[in-house]
This record gives structure tokens, C-alpha cells and sequence, in this order.
């Protein structure tokens, strides 16, 4: 029983190389250009041996973007529980998006800024929809969990929050992209100085300095 544990971790850390050297390659040349050939070089190994563990760069470009997903749910929650009034929790939660943004470039690109690349309604009928619809339950968690907790604390009713999770998408998505792309650096001297400072303006669109 031991060995057979030690064996899953074994192919599970295999996996985890595998979805990395694939996502550097997808930044470095883009999608269309990403191949198991090209992943099995980076890797040291035959691409034979990719699909013992993936079929293809499309069932590999989900389970990338479900890892991504999964590390910003997580951010999200360590984030909130730690903020202690109703403020610090929404801050928290705009404050780690766009840390996510900064700290994974690679995840972010991938996640959110890629354009050609396979999407859930793209894969309906084939054998990718089971993967794809996994992909998408997954990446809905963290809008979802920012919802309820917009619901909570701004007392939005559900449309409302729906909306304003958009608008903080949005709003997010553009310092991320902005720093990322180091176009902020041309017109601040202290980009971090400038998120910092941005993440309170946003925060208090939803809860003014005098609520807690």
C-alpha cells in the first residue's frame, strides 16, 4: 500500500512538469504553437511518454487553466478569512486577485488573456466536454464565491452583485494587464505603490471607509 502511494504522488508531480514546461511554451510561442513534442524536450523525455498522462495539447491547456483557477479559489479564501471586518474582506479579495495577476503572468496569460485557445462551448459533443466542462465549473467558483460575498457585505441583492463582480472584473483585469505588460512603469515611478493605493479606491466604491 505504501509504494502504490508513493506511485500516485510520483505521476502526480510528473503531471504538475508537465503542465508547467506547457504553460512557459504557450507564453514563450503562443497556443497554436505548443505541441508534446516540444514539452517532452523541454522535459528530457520521448513525447510517447506525454500520453501516458495527457491525450493531447487541448486536454493539457484545461487541466492548466483548472490548476490556475484552483490557485486564485485558494488565494481568495486565505484572503478573506483573514481580514476581519467587512472592508478588509472585499479589499482582501480585489487585493489577491490582482497579486494572482502579478505573481502568476504565466497562469493569468493563459486564464484570462489568451484568445486562441479552446474554450468549454468549443468542445460540446466531443471528447474534450467532459474535461472542458470540468475546466469551467472550477473557473466559476472564484467569480461565484466573490458574489456571495459582495451579496454579504455591500448588501447587493443577486443581480446587483453579479453585475458589480463583473465590474471588479474588469476593473482588476486592467491593473493586471497594465503592470504585467510593465506600461504602468511609464507613467509612475512605484508601480507596486500605484495597485497598492488603487486596490483602497476600488474597495471603497463597495464599502465606504465608515462601514465595518
Amino acid at each position: 500500500m505504501p509504494r502504490t502511494a508513493r506511485n500516485v504522488e510520483v505521476v502526480d508531480i510528473f503531471k504538475q512538469q508537465i503542465l508547467d514546461a506547457a504553460v512557459k511554451i504557450v507564453i514563450r510561442e503562443g497556443f497554436a504553437r505548443l505541441s508534446m513534442r516540444k514539452i517532452a524536450a523541454a522535459l528530457g523525455v520521448t513525447a510517447t511518454t506525454l500520453y501516458n498522462y495527457y491525450t493531447n495539447k487541448d486536454e493539457l491547456y484545461f487541466y492548466i487553466r483548472i490548476r490556475g483557477f484552483e490557485l486564485l479559489y485558494g488565494l481568495f479564501e486565505k484572503a478573506y478569512t483573514s481580514a476581519s471586518d467587512s472592508r478588509d474582506k472585499i479589499k482582501s479579495l480585489i487585493a489577491s486577485y490582482i497579486e494572482f495577476g502579478i505573481q502568476y503572468p504565466d497562469y493569468y496569460e493563459v486564464m484570462f488573456l489568451n484568445r486562441n485557445v479552446p474554450k468549454f462551448l468549443d468542445c460540446i459533443g466531443t471528447p474534450l466536454e467532459v474535461v472542458g466542462a470540468k475546466e469551467k465549473e472550477i473557473a466559476l467558483k472564484p467569480f461565484a464565491f466573490v458574489i456571495e460575498k459582495l451579496q454579504q457585505h455591500c448588501e447587493l441583492d443577486p443581480d446587483s452583485a453579479y453585475v458589480a463582480a463583473l465590474q471588479l472584473w474588469i476593473e482588476c483585469n486592467g491593473v493586471v494587464s497594465l503592470y504585467n505588460s510593465r506600461l504602468i512603469r511609464e507613467v509612475h515611478d512605484n508601480p507596486q505603490r500605484f495597485v497598492d493605493s488603487y486596490v483602497d479606491v476600488i474597495a471603497q466604491r463597495y464599502i465606504p471607509l465608515d462601514i465595518k
